[in-house]
């Protein structure tokens, strides 16, 4: 038997390149998928661990489907409320909202001013639009506008009243009111 050398080898690489070099892919694809095969069966592990986890989770989550139809509600509900926030900038349709509460219930309002914004407002999501506004009509129409501008869509918050007859002998009446909005920061 004769010895292969490293002279042989080189005549042999050089002669035939492409056949040493496929060798060599083979040879690393084969030690590759070697170690792999180790790899897989160990994450074939962790998988059906996991699996078992999931659907350990899924049985104790009998009220999954509740639980999505009352975050799609909550989720309505937020959208419905950005919707509503007042930008304190649009000043003509922040006043038109209490114009349009006017018309609806027939009171008048001989006063409506938007204020300032308290700058010690630390809210990081919203800011409160305050307004001093002043109601007047008869019982029925004051209590009218009250009951719209609290079950309205936008957020109010009434921070000060006061109720007078404007008439002593008459029907009429006058509310003066300090209201907050919430508007968009």
């Amino acid at each position: 038997m004769s010895s292969v050398t490293a002279a042989d080898l080189w005549t042999l690489i050089r002669r035939w390149p492409w056949c040493v070099a496929c060798g060599c892919v083979t040879i690393g694809c084969a030690v590759g998928g070697w170690l792999l095969h180790d790899e897989i069966s160990a994450l074939e592990d962790v998988h059906r661990a996991r699996s078992k986890e999931g659907e350990a989770m899924l049985s104790l989550l009998v009220g999954g489907s509740t639980l999505r139809a009352e975050l799609a509600a909550v989720r309505e509900t937020v959208r419905r409320i950005e919707e509503n926030l007042v930008v304190e900038a649009n000043l003509a349709e922040n006043l038109w909202y209490f114009y349009k509460l006017e018309e609806q219930t027939k009171a008048r309002l001989p006063e409506l001013h938007q204020l300032s914004s308290p700058s010690t407002d630390k809210s990081p999501l919203f800011r409160r639009v305050p307004y001093s506004l002043r109601i007047a009509g008869t019982y029925q129409q004051v209590a009218s506008f009250l009951l719209a501008l609290e079950t309205g869509p936008r957020l109010v918050k009434i921070t000060g009243f006061t109720y007078a007859r404007s008439d002593p002998s008459g029907q009429a009446l006058s509310l003066d009111l300090s209201v907050e909005l919430l508007g968009k920061r």
